[in-house]
């Protein structure tokens, strides 16, 4: 994802969760960056987080739990949703 990309995300991000304007975007962007390399390490470096809506939920999901400060927890209950998406995107490339 490009920089304006980020920028759309990180906008969808603070409004759904309320985030303060004093809350500084640098360390919302560094979720961002760290869940699609996360995402993009586990599915594959071709998901597009734009046109996949359930990519792009992940993601947004991952910032979440970031936020509050539970990446482990979105570990637990996210693995089913890493699997469906390696699932269509190994099934995508054959």
């Amino acid at each position: 994802m490009d920089a304006a990309q980020i920028s759309d995300v990180l906008i969808e991000i603070k409004g759904e969760l309320a985030v303060p304007s004093s809350y500084p975007n640098s360390v919302l962007e560094a979720y961002i960056n760290e869940g699609i390399y996360d995402i993009q390490a586990k599915v594959g470096s071709t998901v597009n987080f734009l046109e996949d809506y359930s990519a792009r939920a992940l993601l947004k999901a991952f910032v979440r739990y970031s936020y509050y400060g539970q990446r482990d927890v979105f570990k637990h209950r996210y693995d089913t949703e890493y699997l469906e998406l390696q699932v269509r995107y190994v099934n995508a490339i054959e």
